[in-house]
């Protein structure tokens, strides 16, 4: 129940009230294994996704086999939402454990339907997933931003700047497959080129850390 309370989707909303609306919703805990499907392509949307513990990819597989990587859920934020208030009447991209994941599972028609009480724990919870909405449609316009962009060093420049701390140090909480897929680009390409960043000097690059050496030279190439 704590780790539910800390999430944003029950922000101002009382251990107890919560409680009445998992109750309400008939939501349910699911646990899904290190490389499953939590929803796939063409499946029916009917419910909502809040990830409890682990990562969540939000991918689209093509038939060649490539991969897209529109970006990860990490622990504490909802996903599978943009087809809440949507017309879309399936799937059109995949949810794949990065992890072992536990995901609370609420049915859409919670949201559709207040109770004649009119409860402000519900308008609450609304609300509070309508500001999600707008975060993560934020999410999705960075990402056009950064695929829009001519050159592989432009792109890596774009994401390293919106992902960098004060210090100007980018933790990494993918591999270096999936950065490669988050960035639309193969392996051993982003691999040569953060090579040449650093040998350049605008980078450091360690296992799990990326330095940021020359911040302006790094914005210049975007600018």
């Amino acid at each position: 129940m704590k780790k539910i309370e800390l999430c944003k989707l029950f922000q101002q909303i009382s251990e107890s009230e919560t409680q009445r609306i998992l109750n309400c919703s008939k939501a349910g805990i699911r646990k899904y294994p290190e490389g499953s499907y939590v929803f796939e392509q063409g499946g029916l949307p009917n419910r909502l996704f809040l990830l409890l513990d682990g990562k969540i990819q939000i991918c689209k597989d093509f038939t060649s086999g490539k991969r897209d990587v529109l970006y990860l859920v990490e622990t504490g934020n909802v996903f599978g939402e943009i087809f809440l208030f949507g017309d879309r009447k399936r799937y059109w991209y995949d949810a794949v454990a990065v992890t072992d994941v536990t995901v609370l599972e609420m049915p859409w028609d919670f949201f559709y339907h207040f109770c004649s009480n009119a409860c402000e724990h519900h308008k609450q919870l609304t609300q509070n997933m309508l500001e999600i909405l707008s975060e993560n449609n934020f999410k999705i316009t960075r990402k056009l931003h950064l695929i829009s962009t001519s050159s592989l060093r432009e792109r890596i420049a774009i994401w390293l700047i919106d992902s960098a701390d004060e210090e100007g140090n980018v933790e990494l909480h993918m591999n270096r497959e999936q950065l490669a897929d988050f960035l639309g680009v193969a392996r051993p390409s982003l691999s040569r080129e953060l090579m040449k960043m650093q040998k350049d000097g605008l980078v450091k690059v360690e296992r799990n850390r990326i330095e940021i050496c020359d911040k302006d030279a790094v914005e210049m190439l975007y600018g």
